[in-house]
């Protein structure tokens, strides 16, 4: 839902949350239903911990489908708990209503990792097929445990979560995958229930039962939508264009069409793999999570192209480090501005608040509404990219069915927000403020196993506070150490950060700590190297690359 939220809305904002354990230090978004706030929750000798806020603003009926539908959200996150989903810390209620405490996740949606890696230029890195065969293996290990939820007395949820893309699969920066995001989950026992002529979920990654009136629903459904966010990792463009009649024509009529037609070199058996979970019949798709994941994982040990957690967050640092940075000196910020001033920034301007990201322009020195703090939260909201709890009909041109009442954002605003970082809390909140917002758009001539140089990073926040709120130092200010690579066969082309370095054999520096180096060659599969670079000691590594043929 959009709106214009200007000095007023700090008449909402409360100062404490809990009987005072969580106190909001920035505002992140305003859903349907539901405020969000990134806040710090106290605890005894003095230790803190920075928790997402999600907060059902006043209904006066407690009947209202609303209330029923952010109390199904919160039963059922309560009852998680698994690496691989986000973490929900307690359900609660004050004299101002209901609200979630969720776990803070510092990272991006895969959506932003997949937008980073299709700009980057072919051979400059970025993340392996292995690596993205990782992120969705761990997607279907969470799918697998909340498939099989049961209540306390043994009673399974049924659920299905009905929402399963990359804006709703978010990978750290120490290379966790986490599922978020079930406020549109279908379970048993719900209080609230899905309008005739309505959607839960995004279009463009539903199964066809989910638009066929009259068609049971179950969780091989949330099966599918991994099956085409597996197409578009593997191809590195969309699966499903066009507007909402004419995704839900191609998925009742038309043919998906093999990797193996678009991808040169795709192997055999992971075509086969992606083109079971697409099967437009439930039955002739994967049973369970498990048994897709099984597959997939036996693939990855038969090829080699296994990746560790360890290797996919190295990666993740390499890729964000600029932004990461970024966004924890805007923390820092929030946090001192908060100390200082006991209020929140406020928000002012449109927002639109998704179940997985909220997205932020730089922060302001001045304030047009008059906050307390003499600025303003930055721009929160990543428009028009799915919402936590809230029904979508079929309506405009959009990755997602739009929000019923939802106005799209002038040109002039999406102009405003090309260039964001990301701030990001649980259940998927991202706020941003430094990279490029907006759909993600693969052009089909690059594929998302590659990579290229990193956006630069945005102007300092205020004038005012540049000297106390300075950027981290990046790698690129540290210490140098000599590295000397080399490959079999020679002459592959070696990237750092998304910047080539040369060709092998290369002698070059790089900063000290730990850095990952890709090597690659047109006939041959790509490789990644991991140094661990301590000030003084010189490496010498080479890496043998494995033919294509």
């Amino acid at each position: 839902m959009t709106g214009d939220y200007g000095a007023s809305i700090l008449r909402d904002t409360p100062t404490q949350l809990g009987v005072g354990r969580y106190r909001p230090i920035a505002k992140l978004g305003r859903g349907g239903m539901a405020d969000v706030f990134l806040a710090m929750a106290h605890g005894p000798a003095s230790v803190n911990k920075l928790v997402v806020v999600k907060r059902l603003r006043n209904v006066a009926d407690e009947e209202d489908r609303r209330v029923l539908m952010f109390m199904d959200e919160a039963k059922l996150a309560a009852r998680m708990s698994h690496p691989n989903v986000v973490q929900t810390y307690e359900v609660g209620g004050d004299q101002d209503g209901y609200f979630i405490i969720m776990e803070y996740l510092e990272g991006q949606p895969l959506k932003r990792v997949m937008k980073a890696v299709s700009e980057r230029e072919p051979g400059t890195g970025g993340l392996s097929r292995g690596a993205w065969l990782r992120i969705i293996a761990e997607v279907l290990r969470g799918l697998q445990y909340a498939h099989d939820l049961c209540d306390y007395d043994g009673r399974p949820f049924g659920l299905v979560h009905r929402d399963v893309s990359p804006h709703n699969i978010f990978v750290t920066y120490d290379g966790a995958v986490k599922l978020v995001d079930f406020g549109v989950a279908k379970a048993s026992g719900n209080s609230s229930h899905t309008e005739t002529g309505t959607f839960k979920g995004k279009i463009t990654y539903m199964a066809p039962e989910q638009i066929t009136s009259g068609k049971t629903v179950d969780r091989r459904a949330d099966l599918f939508a991994v099956g085409v966010v597996l197409w578009e990792l593997l191809a590195g463009r969309r699966l499903f264009e066009g507007d909402q009649i004419s995704v839900m024509h191609q998925l009742l009529m038309g043919k998906i069409p093999r990797l193996s037609t678009l991808v040169t070199g795709i192997p055999i058996a992971l075509d086969q793999i992606v083109a079971k979970a697409l099967e437009r019949e439930p039955s002739r798709r994967f049973g369970t999570a498990q048994e897709m994941c099984d597959v997939l994982e036996s693939y990855l040990q038969w090829s080699g192209e296994d990746v560790r957690s360890e290797h996919l967050g190295a990666c993740m640092q390499a890729i964000f480090a600029e932004s990461r940075a970024n966004i924890r000196q805007q923390i820092r910020a929030q946090i001192h501005r908060v100390n200082s001033a006991g209020s929140l920034f406020e928000v002012s301007g449109p927002v639109t608040m998704s179940g997985i990201g909220i997205a932020a322009a730089p922060l302001s020195s001045s304030s047009g509404s008059g906050s307390a703090l003499g600025g303003r939260l930055p721009y929160l909201g990543e428009p028009n990219q799915g919402h936590s709890g809230v029904e979508r009909r079929v309506a405009p041109p959009s990755d997602s069915a739009s929000l019923r009442g939802a106005t799209m954002p002038s040109s002039t605003m999406r102009r405003r927000r090309r260039r964001r970082s990301y701030l990001v809390g649980a259940a998927g909140l991202v706020a941003v403020a430094a990279m490029a917002a907006g759909a993600v758009h693969f052009s089909g001539k690059r594929s998302l196993v590659a990579a290229a140089e990193p956006a630069a990073a945005p102007p300092a926040a205020a004038a005012e506070n540049t000297a106390a709120n300075a950027p981290e130092k990046g790698p690129a200010e540290a210490p140098k150490v000599n590295v000397a690579i080399a490959s079999e066969p020679p002459d592959a082309t070696v990237s750092w950060r998304g910047k080539v370095l040369g060709k092998t054999p290369l002698k070059t520096e790089l900063p000290v700590g730990m850095q990952v180096v890709l090597v690659s060659r047109s006939d041959c599969f790509e490789g990644t190297l991991m140094l661990d670079l301590a000030s003084g000691e010189a490496v010498e590594r080479t890496i043998k690359l494995r033919p294509k043929n």
